[in-house]
């Protein structure tokens, strides 16, 4: 199937997703969404992009709608994506006396663009060790995404040979999944493996846009927005963030990719700085 479509027709895409979800696509990466676009029409049994294209003259709604969305976001993750990160989170930021000891309350995190739950499952293997220091103290996850195609695959729990040896250690491969040894593991000769219910027994699946209301949630110790802001313009960047920080406990943590910064974003955190990673907490004046 060959694209055939010009900047124009593009734009009539990119600007669609971007009034939806808030992700720009723009010339110079038009062509990650031409492939999605290719993507689409295949599945919508179309011969072109461009018939693509001529239906979506009559709207973009029902199946269209759903795979254009869906395949719209980047759902690029692995196990401990940026270790040092993850380092600092078990070493510093759960050792403080606020998430030790005997506190009653629950410790609650939100991983906001939890894609196929790679990040959920690396912090619920994380806080299955902080809890052996912490009997007492409890845990839960809330994991979000757009996309229900990706949310299916993350509660499924269940990943190839290759995704679980991207940055998952053979010993935390061992003790909290199990393999997959029938159906369509075996058929193909290739493993599956499964997230042990145990880990997953904390963790509440649900589809959310991050540009629509979520007032239902909240408060939360520790919210993970990981490479998701970068894709959204400075207004609705300043808006999530906004939002965000309403869901944030006093002191809590707000914790976003590498590459990523609050500066003239928001003035409700102030800026952590450790020796393997960079995090946000909110400040106390805001509350």
């Amino acid at each position: 199937m060959n694209m055939a479509l010009n900047n124009d027709q593009m734009k009539f895409f990119a600007d669609f997703v971007e009034e939806k979800l808030g992700i720009i696509y723009v010339k110079d990466n038009y062509y990650q969404l031409e492939k999605r676009l290719v993507d689409i029409a295949t599945q919508l049994n179309l011969a072109s992009s461009d018939e693509l294209w001529q239906k979506a003259q009559g709207g973009i709604f029902g199946q269209m709608k759903m795979l254009l969305l869906d395949l719209a976001t980047n759902n690029e993750t692995s196990f401990f994506r940026d270790p040092g990160l993850f380092k600092t989170i078990e070493d510093k930021i759960l050792t403080e006396p606020r998430f030790s000891g005997d506190n009653p309350q629950p410790l609650r995190i939100w991983c906001c663009a939890t894609s196929t739950g790679q990040e959920v499952y690396t912090m619920a293997i994380i806080l299955n060790a902080w809890q052996r220091h912490n009997p007492k103290r409890t845990f839960s996850f809330l994991a979000t995404d757009y996309s229900q195609r990706v949310l299916a695959q993350a509660e499924a729990g269940r990943y190839s040979q290759l995704e679980v040896q991207r940055g998952l250690p053979a010993t935390m491969l061992v003790r909290f999944f199990h393999n997959e040894s029938s159906g369509e593991a075996s058929a193909s000769h290739s493993p599956a493996w499964m997230v042990n219910d145990a880990l997953k027994k904390n963790i509440t699946f649900r589809q959310q846009n991050l540009l629509e209301n979520f007032g239902y949630v909240g408060p939360f110790d520790i919210v993970m927005c990981r490479n998701v802001l970068i894709y959204q313009n400075v207004e609705n960047k300043r808006k999530i963030i906004a939002e965000l920080a309403k869901k944030i406990s006093p002191d809590g943590y707000f914790i976003m990719g590498a590459a990523e910064s609050l500066t003239g974003l928001s003035d409700e955190f102030e800026l952590r700085e450790f020796d393997r990673s960079v995090v946000y907490q909110k400040k106390a004046s805001f509350q």
